[in-house]
């Protein structure tokens, strides 16, 4: 219990330090509020520790410092937060503005540098790894001004290190949703993440990343493979495990963040895969659906008779469910290759046929029940594309169900019956002039 005390008082006293550090920081570092081109360029420049990467000799500076380095990214995510954490700040004219004067770039440039691998094993500041609680030890090192706080404190590396991973992991959160809301309602701002580039012979897990659509599918490939209660359950070296309410589902403080950073990075994909048939090339030649596809089939839904519904509001992972489920959607409308190949999936169409009406197949086929598809929304033309390329012969294996077909029939009549209203209001107003 003494042991626990201690490095629980020693977290406070790190957190305490760090606080007091991003307030004198704050202080000093003069960014015109008013000046997004300023704004943008502080958010967006190399970690400190980043410009030693290529130095021939390291020594013992602010640059090096665990503790400096971790009040920098604080200091960013207070800067993402305050100019362009909400969809209030990033559409319209001001979501414009910000695109302009390099918001975009500047935000995919941190998501780049959290997520990808550096070939050297230094400093470089990434998230923690998915697959061990390795950490590495590249930043046991203080500058002269945070080295007192080292020497008194035995556990000092392992609290220093779990800080700056958890304020990475905070970091990459706030700037995928900054990505996601600027992605909303702008198809220049869509266009910037295929323009966007980074700097050369980097890449993700050996694999090459040359616009900022392979930025938001290393994301998706980040938790490749991990069920949800996987993310849920990634611990710090020292985890305090919490029970989800109602179904033995346990998670962590950073498994909460993890599984944040893959529902704003679906959320991002989803907004900026809208409408924009090159951003949607890109993720499908880069190999998102099929990360998708297994996420919402292998391991999103609850099965019964037969049919995948989607989670209910009790599970955490409800939103970046539905949040897959639209980009999948967005994908198909704009990418043909997309549709067909949802379409030989029955599962999936079942999912996404809940995801735009709200109401599961198996509600659809209950004799018992008086449910009509009369009033389930416009159809989206994602969905729509699906369906009808379900209906190609041999696409879907045994061919449309009732349920597809109903949708189908039903926005035939419902395209009819809007085509006769357009049809009486030209007459009237032709009869009225």
């Amino acid at each position: 219990m003494d042991v626990d005390n201690a490095s629980d008082r020693l977290h406070q006293n790190f957190s305490q330090l760090i606080d007091n550090d991003l307030r004198d920081t704050n202080s000093s570092v003069m960014v015109d509020a008013a000046d997004l081109h300023s704004i943008s360029h502080h958010i967006g420049v190399p970690f400190p520790c980043d410009v030693l990467l290529d130095c021939a000799e390291k020594t013992n500076t602010i640059s090096e410092c665990i503790i400096c380095n971790t009040v920098d990214l604080r200091q960013r995510i207070n800067l993402i937060k305050s100019h362009m954490g909400s969809m209030a700040q990033c559409r319209g004219a001001r979501g414009e503005s910000l695109r302009e004067a390099g918001a975009i770039d500047s935000l995919l440039s941190i998501a780049w540098r959290l997520i990808s691998s550096s070939n050297d094993e230094n400093y470089s500041i990434t998230l923690p790894s998915t697959s061990s609680n390795a950490g590495g030890n590249a930043f046991a090192v203080c500058c002269e001004r945070h080295s007192h706080f080292r020497d008194d404190n035995f556990d000092f590396d392992t609290i220093a290190m779990e800080e700056i991973h958890s304020t990475a992991i905070d970091l990459a959160i706030a700037s995928l949703g900054s990505l996601r809301d600027l992605a909303c309602g702008s198809a220049l701002n869509r266009a910037a993440f295929l323009s966007w580039k980074p700097p050369p012979s980097q890449s993700f897990n050996g694999i090459i990343i040359e616009n900022g659509v392979h930025v938001l599918v290393a994301y998706i490939k980040r938790y490749d493979g991990l069920s949800w209660q996987d993310i849920l359950g990634l611990e710090n070296s020292s985890p305090q495990l919490e029970d989800a309410s109602g179904d033995s589902v346990y998670y962590t403080a950073r498994g909460r963040k993890e599984i944040r950073i893959l529902t704003n990075a679906l959320g991002a994909i989803r907004n900026s895969s809208h409408s924009t048939v090159d951003v949607c090339r890109a993720f499908y030649m880069y190999g998102v659906v099929d990360l998708l596809m297994w996420r919402l089939v292998a391991n999103t839904s609850t099965e019964t008779h037969d049919v995948l519904v989607l989670p209910d509001a009790s599970k955490p992972w409800r939103e970046a469910c539905y949040r897959t489920a639209g980009s999948l959607i967005n994908l198909a409308e704009k990418c043909p290759d997309v549709a067909m190949k949802l379409a030989s999936n029955r599962k999936i169409i079942y999912i996404l046929l809940e995801t735009w009406g709200g109401t599961n197949a198996i509600t659809f086929n209950n004799e018992k029940s008086n449910k009509s598809l009369r009033g389930l929304p416009l159809l989206h033309l994602g969905l729509a594309a699906v369906l009808k390329a379900a209906a190609g012969e041999g696409v879907l294996e045994g061919g449309l169900d009732n349920v597809m077909i109903q949708v189908l029939e039903k926005e035939i009549e419902r395209k009819k019956v809007a085509q006769r209203g357009e049809e009486e209001r030209k007459l009237r107003m032709k009869k009225a002039t």
